[in-house]
């Protein structure tokens, strides 16, 4: 073989044999690191005998003794099949990915060493009860106890060279604050509105953030802009434009970095929220509720997410478990169900904060002056392979400062003379939220439930509720500033008290609602109560058109006297129709098409239902339009000037991100219209805008598909 065939024999002993050996070990190895599902072990730190028993599916349900082995075996588990999530998350939470990336991770290690979420995470252990801390102390010691069995660890281990550390109760905590960030990114929309405040006419403005009006007034969010740059020019030898420069530019770059890192990480974004409702017995074939949930937070390999059931000599209860936490988040137990949903409130805020121009150590609280609290990190650094060709990275060591509103965010930048500070609930030294999961994992009855939602700081929820004995309910929960002036829509100044937070909306005050007359509970993020509410909770509202289609769904049910089931609900959640699309197409099918391609694309969209089915031939028209639409109407109207050129840049992408109801807005002619070109008014109107991205949108579809 060797004479008559040297290329094949070659190539199959120096390419293929080594790729067979080398899978053949890769797959031995990743054998070996899957968890064991049968026998028994002997593992140190259990009371009693516990038993895992897995289904098809993996889902194990853990039966126990005591509650204390209970929370033990779920940290095993958790260790034996996300112990590389584990590990991840802990170091995201942390700061501490350049350990194990490199220099691409510094400025997200910064970023979480800037925001403190590890100290944090201690001072929220000492305001813990007993009983939550005995649990997260148990998850704790099973994780370990998995550790010390020396077991083969997931491949990422052997890549990276690297080994885990020992589970802390600390590592739980602050994923806690790392969930309630990825549910609450306000402070970004802050910015926004800040940044397009300056760019954009008022018309313009309110077209793109409606549900927060450019309102100008004594003690109004736009007058603490102004207030903030006017100060910050004053304390300075800067003019008061350069120093308004300076500051846009830190907000620019932060703005810029949290969408990087959303990507990134899968961490945040607009309207991440989720479905949540409940219909009461009299709807149901069995005659008892049912609860649907449906939590909405980024695709990621392998899920935040984690099913098990869970059985003690107290607890019994089974749902999803979020990786590094002991308990049910959102589930079920012998009496009662819940889901949640993010109740989108607006719960962090930007101070700029004004430096002693003699001395930056200190900042400016009325008419005296304070030290920063400063204290340094250390951010280890891997060196980039190969690393034995070069120089060991000394450690980082970075200054990280806090005024007493916060965390300053701004430093990460490098620009220190306009301090920027964030507050944000989740970094109070109170924070007793996870004591809320805990105690909903053993509530019985609506007034339990309601007991455990009290101790609630961040994320803020709305909680759906059912129970045995028919009733059903929605509560929201957590921690929503009182503001003092303004509602937190932009970046305040910070020397003064005129846009603190003089406490939080009660808990008794908060929204809630308790077997309503129609048997019906929908929530999907949207703002669900009048304008009689005394207090003010947000303006980032998901639009409410996910809401309007479940309750329109269900009441047909109810109306065709069709009573509901679980395999009905599953349907529904599944639904495809978008009646924001409807809506829009209505406006985009008033003009006239003008050429056989058009006409051609019209006759599919004018019978086209919103359905967003990915075999539908109208639902790509419409999206492949709606993306050339954004294109054509931003092109123009948001041009950066020499100097302004990234603000304008980024202005854009917010307007480029528009949902549909937004562009149906922007459609419109006149004074402050989006389609008209104002380098020379009157020379194209919105029917000209729509005609051009339709034709864009049909060449791109041709390139793609063919027809």
């Amino acid at each position: 073989m060797l004479k008559r065939f040297p290329l094949i024999f070659r190539f199959s002993l120096f390419i293929f044999l080594p790729l067979l050996i080398v899978c053949i070990l890769g797959i031995r190895h990743l054998g070996k690191g899957l968890p064991k599902d049968s026998g028994t072990l002997a593992v140190r730190g259990l009371q009693a005998e516990v038993e895992i028993r897995r289904d098809q599916a993996g889902v194990p349900t853990i039966v126990a003794t005591s509650d204390h082995d209970a929370f033990f075996a779920l940290g095993y588990a958790h260790a034996q099949d996300r112990m590389w999530q584990l590990e991840l998350q802990r170091r995201i939470a942390h700061g501490r990915l350049s350990e194990a990336f490199g220099k691409d991770s510094v400025d997200q290690d910064i970023w979480f060493r800037t925001l403190g979420l590890g100290r944090s995470a201690r001072s929220a252990w000492t305001a813990l009860d007993p009983d939550a801390q005995a649990s997260l102390q148990a998850y704790a010691d099973g994780i370990n106890a998995w550790l010390a069995t020396g077991p083969t660890l997931p491949v990422e281990f052997t890549v990276l060279g690297i080994r885990p550390e020992p589970w802390t109760v600390y590592d739980s905590l602050a994923w806690v604050k790392v969930f309630a960030l990825n549910l609450g990114g306000n402070y970004r929309q802050e910015i926004e509105r800040m940044l397009a405040r300056q760019m954009l006419a008022p018309g313009q403005y309110a077209s793109l953030f409606p549900a927060a009006p450019d309102v100008r007034g004594p003690g109004s969010d736009a007058a603490a802009v102004a207030a903030s740059h006017a100060a910050s020019g004053a304390a300075r030898p800067r003019t008061g434009a350069a120093a308004m420069n300076a500051s846009n530019e830190a907000l620019l770059r932060f703005a810029s970095f949290q969408e990087g890192l959303e990507r990134r990480l899968a961490l945040g974004g607009r309207y991440v929220g989720s479905n949540a409702w409940v219909v009461s017995g009299a709807h149901t074939a069995d005659r008892r509720p049912i609860l649907a949930n449906d939590p909405h937070l980024a695709l990621q390999m392998p899920s935040l997410w984690y099913m098990a059931a869970i059985k003690g000599d107290r607890i019994d209860v089974r749902g999803a478990t979020l990786i590094g936490l002991p308990v049910v988040i959102f589930g079920r137990n012998r009496r009662i169900a819940w889901g949640g949903t993010n109740f989108m409130a607006d719960a962090q805020d930007l101070y700029f904060e004004q430096t002693d121009p003699d001395d930056p150590s200190r900042y400016r609280i009325g008419d005296a002056w304070s030290a920063f609290e400063t204290h340094e990190e250390r951010i280890v650094v891997r060196q980039d392979p190969p690393a034995f060709l070069s120089t060991p990275l000394r450690p980082l060591r970075i200054k990280v400062r806090r005024s007493r509103h916060g965390p300053i965010v701004s430093d990460l930048f490098k620009v220190f003379d306009q301090p920027v500070a964030l507050r944000w609930t989740a970094l109070a030294e109170d924070d007793t939220s996870y004591q809320t999961f805990l105690r909903l994992n053993y509530a019985r009855d609506w007034s339990e439930f309601r007991a455990a939602l009290s101790h609630q700081v961040a994320p803020t929820l709305n909680l759906l509720y059912a129970d045995v004995d028919g009733n059903i309910g929605h509560m929201t929960a957590g921690r929503v500033p009182v503001r003092r002036a303004g509602t937190g829509n932009v970046p305040a100044p910070g020397w003064d008290d005129s846009h603190a937070w003089i406490g939080y909306i009660p808990a008794s005050d908060m929204p809630s609602r308790f077997n309503p007359p129609d048997g019906l509970l929908v929530s999907a993020n949207e703002r669900f109560f009048d304008d009689s509410y005394p207090y003010h909770v947000s303006d980032d509202w998901a639009p409410p058109d996910r809401a309007l289609r479940i309750e329109s769904l269900l009441r047909a049910s109810i109306k065709k006297k069709t009573p509901m089931s679980v395999a009905a609900m599953g349907r529904l959640q599944l639904d495809t129709i978008s009646e924001p699309a409807r809506r829009l197409l209505a406006r985009m099918l008033r003009h006239s098409p003008n050429n056989d391609q058009q006409r051609r694309a019209f006759a599919l969209l004018r019978a086209w239902n919103g359905d967003m089915s990915r075999s539908s031939q109208a639902a790509t028209i419409f999206n492949v339009w709606v993306r050339n639409l954004r294109r054509e109407l931003m092109s123009d109207e948001i041009r950066g000037e020499w100097n302004r050129e990234t603000q304008s840049r980024y202005v854009r992408g917010i307007a480029e991100s528009a949902d549909l109801d937004m562009l149906a807005r922007l459609l419109t002619d006149g004074p402050d219209s989006w389609c008209e070109d104002h380098d020379t008014p009157g020379a194209e109107t919105c029917d000209d805008v729509l005609d051009a991205s339709l034709n864009d949108a049909l060449w791109d579809i041709l390139k793609m598909t063919g027809d």
